[in-house]
């Protein structure tokens, strides 16, 4: 008797203790996620500037040869607040890769070539210069493919006659950008030199506005033996 009371005091504390374990537990309390924002990073791709190759607008005649390196190009003008933006300014000396013979040139341009006084050696030198029209009709009468360095025609009038003296050019180019905030007529002359002389004067007059550039282009005819001494060209304005 006295072992079963023992038993049974037992097996109450065995339940006891596991009901207390097996209590149910209050839940966890879960904090709610906060999900941090996603940045993301954007990278913003450099583009190198471009290589920019300036260009004065000007348009070569085809097989034209690049303008010849010693002849020097000046702007003597004193520097006005009112002048032209000098742009541009090359002179190509030999517009022919070869000698011109003398009597195309005379059929072509009798005023020069017959003139008994045209050229750089002459005591009171003289010079003449031709449009870009008058020369673009010459090369289209008198060469054989239209254009500079292209065989200069064959001519009956020219059979058996001498060939000297030998002919070329000099091309003078100028692009100039106004700055006279009104219309204005200005003389523009292109100076010639030779040994540190003046030798020659081209005039011009022109009405210049404001942003709107003009092209200057004149042809000299030069005596093939003469070609080196034309020496230097300058630019000067004068506003009238």
């Amino acid at each position: 008797m006295h072992k079963r009371i023992i038993l049974l005091v037992f097996l109450l504390l065995g339940i006891i203790l596991t009901s207390g374990c097996t209590s149910p537990q209050s839940p966890a309390t879960v904090s709610p996620e906060t999900a941090m924002p996603t940045i993301s990073s954007t990278v913003i791709p450099v583009t190198p500037n471009p290589t920019v190759t300036t260009s004065p607008g000007i348009t070569f005649k085809p097989d034209s040869p690049q303008p010849v390196f010693g002849i020097t190009t000046v702007q003597t003008t004193k520097i006005q607040v009112d002048n032209p933006y000098l742009e541009y300014f090359n002179v190509r000396k030999k517009t022919f890769d070869y000698s011109i013979p003398n009597c195309p040139i005379q059929n072509a341009f009798p005023a020069i070539a017959k003139d008994p006084e045209y050229g750089i050696k002459q005591l009171n030198p003289k010079l003449n210069t031709l449009t870009q029209d008058q020369y673009d009709l010459f090369l289209w009468k008198y060469t054989e493919g239209k254009a500079e360095n292209t065989q200069i025609k064959t001519l009956q009038e020219c059979a058996g006659a001498e060939g000297n003296p030998e002919w070329n050019f000099v091309e003078i180019r100028a692009i100039l950008n106004p700055t006279n905030f009104r219309p204005a007529n200005y003389t523009i002359s292109q100076v010639v030199r030779s040994n540190g002389k003046i030798i020659a004067e081209f005039t011009s007059t022109q009405t210049l506005v404001i942003d709107k550039k003009i092209t200057l282009t004149s042809y000299v005819p030069i005596k093939a033996d003469e070609m080196d001494l034309f020496d230097t060209v300058g630019i000067t304005y004068t506003r009238q």
